[in-house]
Parts: structure tokens; C-alpha cells; sequence
């Protein structure tokens, strides 16, 4: 076998390949790399001297991959990403990565990370950071439609999202909770179980409005063969703050969901058979280098 040399290849070189591999032309890769398309050729012959491969299929009209060119492009594509990522992440850190960072939040599921967005602006001057503090079916619309880098949200919310456009990472575990009017007969426990919701109303969202949710909570329901008895459904978990009031049902949601408002007259019950975590989501694609510095900002402060 031939040895291979990979010490005089640069990382452009394997940027002019994959270019190279997409477009099937030098002349459009020195197009958009803003190079001559005398050099792209010849950056690319010597790479194959280099490997001992030959990547390309050149003819008059287009350049086709060779069967070792398209295992290389497929494998490279990912590295190629990764080493981008990490030398832009620690060229960030070392200057200081100046831009705008766009975040949107569950509107409430907010309180963790205040604390930890003032110190990330005070921390980063140079980064302007607009944020949105929304319900759910607003802020997945938002981070859709690229209105937003970043957002902040329960992990029910994120689960379909496809692995191969998006990161998601858990940041931390939180308890399901149970909201209900101190006069329920389950407001004094301290913690009770799926199972002692069986015989009680419940207060559910829309799940055209909360997918996510309503298949999180269906689905706590329905492995322990649970018809729940539905009192209402709303668009979101504040409008059924009358009813919990009221004493009409129990709203289940995370802790952060009243933030300690209405002590007197709400009880919080914490469930002791689910799990929810605060997770944070953004596209694969965004290059933003303030995003993975905010990231590591939250996972630092949530551990």
C-alpha cells in the first residue's frame, strides 16, 4: 500500500474538494472561494499526489467523482464541519466573537437562565442580544422560520426535530409538576404519581397548539392505561390559571410555570414517576459563534 501524506494538505484544500465534489466544476469552486480556477486545479491534483487517489473524472463539460472521491467527500463532509466549528469556537473565546445573537425562551420557562443571559452580556459586550419570550407553538414557528439562533425550551417540545439538521442538548432535569387549588384533597402531599391522577379533571392544551406537550402527557397516561378526565383544553398553560383557581382540575407543567406566584391559593405537587429537562436547540447550519459561547455559558451554569 502507498503511504499516504497528509502534512502539506491545508484545510482549504479539503474545502476546495468538497466544493469541487458539489458544484462538479473548478471554474464555479474558484468562483465562490474567490480563486482562480488555474489554482483550484492545481490545489486539487496535488492533493491526489498527495493521498495517492485519484478524486476526480475530468472531461470538457463537468467533473464527476471517482468511487474513492465519493467515499472521501461523504466522510470528509462531517469533519470538515467539525474542524470549522471548533477552530471559529476557539478563535471566539481567544478575541471575543463580536455579532448578534438571537434567543427566543418558552415565556415560562424563563427564570433558569435570566440569571445566566445578564452575565453572558456583561461578559460580552461586543454581542448585541435580542430576546423572545414566547409560547410554544410561537417560538418553534420562530426558530423555524430562522427568526431566532437559539432557543431555550422543555424537552417534550424538541423531540421531533431531525438529529441530522439539529443540536439539542439537555442542559438539565427538572420535575414535572402538578398546579392545583390548595383545597384539593392531593395539594398536601409532597409528591405523588401518575396513578393518583386517575379519578381526577384534568386541564389540558390544544394539541394543535402544543403538540409536544399533549403527546408527552398523553403518552404518561396512556402506559399506565390512564383515560384521563379532561375538563378543558386551552392554547396555553396561563389560561387555565382561572380554573386551577376555581378548583376545577389540575394543570400538570414544569416548575418554572407560576414561578411561585399565587402561594396562597396554588399548591405545587411534585410527580414522582416523570421527567421533563430544560434543553437548548439550534440548526446544525448556523455558524454563529455567539450561539455555542451562550451554550456553554448555560451548560457551565446549569451543572
Amino acid at each position: 500500500m502507498r503511504d499516504i501524506n497528509i502534512n502539506n494538505i491545508q484545510i482549504q484544500d479539503l474545502e476546495l474538494f468538497l466544493t469541487a465534489a458539489k458544484y462538479g466544476s473548478f471554474t464555479k469552486t474558484g468562483e465562490i472561494m474567490f480563486l482562480s480556477q488555474s489554482w483550484v486545479s492545481k490545489r486539487i491534483s496535488f492533493m491526489e499526489r498527495e493521498l495517492g487517489l485519484q478524486l476526480f473524472v475530468r472531461n470538457n463539460r463537468k467533473l464527476t467523482l471517482t468511487p474513492a472521491g465519493r467515499i472521501l467527500a461523504f466522510r470528509l463532509e462531517a469533519v470538515t464541519d467539525y474542524i470549522l466549528d471548533a477552530l471559529q469556537e476557539a478563535h471566539s473565546a481567544q478575541k471575543g466573537a463580536a455579532g448578534y445573537l438571537r434567543v427566543g425562551f418558552l415565556d415560562w420557562n424563563v427564570n433558569p437562565f435570566i440569571k445566566l443571559l445578564e452575565e453572558f452580556m456583561e461578559q460580552n459586550p461586543q454581542i448585541l442580544v435580542d430576546v423572545l419570550f414566547q409560547q410554544f407553538s410561537e417560538l418553534k414557528k420562530s426558530f423555524m422560520e430562522n427568526r431566532t439562533d437559539l432557543i431555550f425550551t422543555v424537552s417534550y417540545d424538541v423531540e421531533d426535530l431531525p438529529e441530522s439538521e439539529y443540536h439539542v442538548e439537555v442542559l438539565k432535569k427538572i420535575p414535572l409538576i402538578a398546579y392545583m387549588n390548595r383545597k384539593n384533597h392531593l395539594a398536601g402531599r409532597k409528591r405523588i404519581f401518575v396513578e393518583d391522577l386517575r379519578p381526577e379533571q384534568m386541564l389540558m392544551l390544544d394539541p394543535n397548539s402544543c403538540r409536544g406537550y399533549m403527546k408527552y402527557i398523553n403518552g404518561l397516561f396512556s402506559s399506565r392505561h390512564i383515560d384521563p378526565l379532561v375538563y378543558q383544553y386551552a392554547i396555553s398553560g396561563r389560561e387555565h390559571l382561572g380554573n386551577i383557581l376555581l378548583n376545577r382540575g389540575i394543570l400538570l407543567a414544569s416548575r418554572n410555570f407560576l414561578g411561585g406566584t399565587y402561594p396562597d391559593e396554588v399548591a405545587a405537587v411534585e410527580i414522582s414517576d416523570a421527567d421533563l429537562y430544560l434543553t437548548a436547540a439550534w440548526k446544525k447550519e448556523n455558524r454563529n459563534p455567539a450561539v455555542l459561547m451562550f451554550v456553554n455559558a448555560c451548560r457551565e451554569g446549569c451543572a
